[in-house]
């Protein structure tokens, strides 16, 4: 597909297709899935998406993003991944590759979680300056979704934007904006916020399997 974009580092597969709506001058939540996914029902998810291989299949050979690495590197996974069973993990990456019908949540414990994800998209409001002034555009970033990280490490507290997670808008794949995303002040993260949001370092390690089967390697 001609000026379908690449992403961009840390953003996520949502946001990605969001852009892809801009470049291509989609108006229309369901033309953008059929160009991009060949499929009209697709869930337009935020941390943990599926259909990954048909979007792997659009980005140029040279980047190297396969599903597994595409999971890894602009989703939330490598934030559960650590920590369930090898067999699950693979299980999950199979399933981010084509449909899943909600197992992935289900399978990672995300359903049953006390922890729960904020009703609204996140952000950072000098970050997203930033990227207008160097990039020329917006887009979500991972660290912003991680669940109890309620700060950027640079700028402090994230906001919520104009925009729930599971309102009105199960098809479509929205790019942040100044309505969604106003300029709003920012406080300076407390002490152990700030060692939350120090989780997201989980997102920048290497594709490594669960951590009882990397115990086992180590130790032989």
């Amino acid at each position: 597909m001609l000026n379908f974009p690449v992403p961009y580092p840390d953003e996520l597969i949502y946001s990605l297709v969001a852009r892809a709506g801009i470049h291509l001058g989609l108006t229309s939540p369901k033309q953008l899935l059929d160009e991009v996914f060949a499929n009209r029902h697709v869930i337009a998810t935020v941390d943990l998406p599926n259909h990954l291989a048909p979007l792997a299949r659009l980005l140029p050979d040279s980047m190297g993003l396969d599903v597994e690495r595409l999971a890894y590197m602009h989703t939330l996974f490598p934030v559960y991944a650590p920590f369930t069973p090898e067999d699950r993990r693979k299980f999950c990456l199979e399933k981010m590759a084509g449909e899943s019908q909600g197992a992935i949540h289900l399978i990672l414990g995300i359903v049953a979680s006390r922890v729960k994800q904020s009703l609204s998209l996140r952000y950072c409001p000098q970050c997203l300056q930033n990227q207008r002034f160097h990039q020329g555009e917006y887009y979500w970033l991972r660290s912003w979704q991680v669940i109890g990280a309620d700060c950027c490490l640079f700028h402090g507290t994230l906001a919520e934007a104009n925009l729930e997670r599971h309102a009105y808008h199960r098809h479509e794949f929205i790019a942040p904006n100044p309505l969604l995303c106003p300029p709003v002040p920012q406080s300076a993260g407390r002490d152990h916020v700030i060692r939350v949001s120090e989780i997201p370092s989980f997102l920048e390690t290497q594709i490594i399997p669960s951590v009882r089967v990397y115990k086992r390697c180590c130790f032989r």
